[in-house]
This record gives structure tokens, sequence and C-alpha cells, in this order.
């Protein structure tokens, strides 16, 4: 039984499996009530909004419960009392367990759909961006007094005006 400000909420295998993914993936090493707490602030801070999805969930198996705080409970609550009449269209959802399970896993596929349309690089990929800096430092008298951090700005922005001219000229 929770303690005072928790809550419990039931989750079917399939959600389950999918919130433990989405946990493994961007929230290493978290637990899956603090993930929820994490796409929940992400949500209200608007980094992201959860949009519906053609979903079909195998909803089979026993519920299984997580215990989370009692503002994550109150948030899935005005959520289901908001989006009742588009979930009971789209996903035949007549009760708030059931709503739970789809609106998590469209608020996970919302976040990867924010995450596929984000450039993911590791230091090692800007090895290249050093190496340009160097060169151009000792072959350009402009480059001369600028610092790496102001050439990566100026050359990043030159690469991105060259990405819209080229869309703009693709397609006309």
């Amino acid at each position: 039984m929770p303690g005072k400000g928790y809550s419990t909420i039931g989750v079917k295998p399939a959600v389950m499996h999918k919130l433990q993914q989405t946990t493994d993936r961007n929230y290493l090493g978290m637990f899956l009530p603090s993930t929820l707490i994490i796409m929940m602030n992400e949500v209200k801070a608007g980094r992201y909004t959860i949009h519906t999805h053609k979903l079909r969930l195998d909803l089979t198996g026993r519920y299984n419960t997580i215990t989370i705080r009692s503002d994550i409970k109150e948030w899935l609550k005005n959520s289901y009392e908001e989006n009742k009449e588009e979930y009971l269209e789209l996903y035949n959802v007549k009760c708030f367990t059931r709503f739970v399970s789809y609106f998590l896993v469209n608020m996970i596929e919302s976040k990867n759909d924010l995450e596929n349309n984000a450039l993911k690089m590791n230091e090692s990929d800007f090895k290249w961006l050093r190496d340009e800096y160097k060169k151009r430092r000792k072959t350009t008298a402009k480059y001369k007094t600028v610092n790496f951090e102001q050439f990566v700005d100026g050359f990043i922005s030159e690469i991105i005006e060259k990405v819209r001219t080229a869309r703009a000229v693709l397609t006309v």
C-alpha cells in the first residue's frame, strides 16, 4: 500500500515492456516511476506534445502495478478527463485504466518522434570540425583570433544556410 503522497496505477505487460525500453534508452539507470516523472515534466514544460498514434495494444495478461507520485496520478486523471472522447473514438477506451495504457504508449511514441527528429552526435563526431578549425586557422587571417566555439557557430550556420538554400531550390 503506498504511503501518503503516492498512488498506484495498473499497467499491462506490453505497456510495462515499452516503459522499460524507454527507460533503458533515454533514462539509463532510472526506475520506471522516475521515468514517468521526467516525461510528465517534459510534457508540462512544452518540450514535446503527446499526439495520438495509430495503436493496437496487446492488453492481454494481468495488470502490474506501479507505485507513482500522487501528482502523476492527478495529471493522468486530468488528461483522462480532457481526452476521454478522443480516446473513446480512436481506441474504444471506456475506463481510466485502459486510458492510462494508451496514453502512456502515446507519450512514449511522441517522445520517440521527437528524438527521431533530433541530431544525436558524440564528441568524437566533431573531430573533423576541430581539424577544419586548425586548418582554417593556419591558412586564413580571419580565423586567427576566433576561438573554437565562435568558429563552430559560424561554420554550422553556413552549413544550415546552404541546406536551406538547397531545399528552396529543390522545392521550386
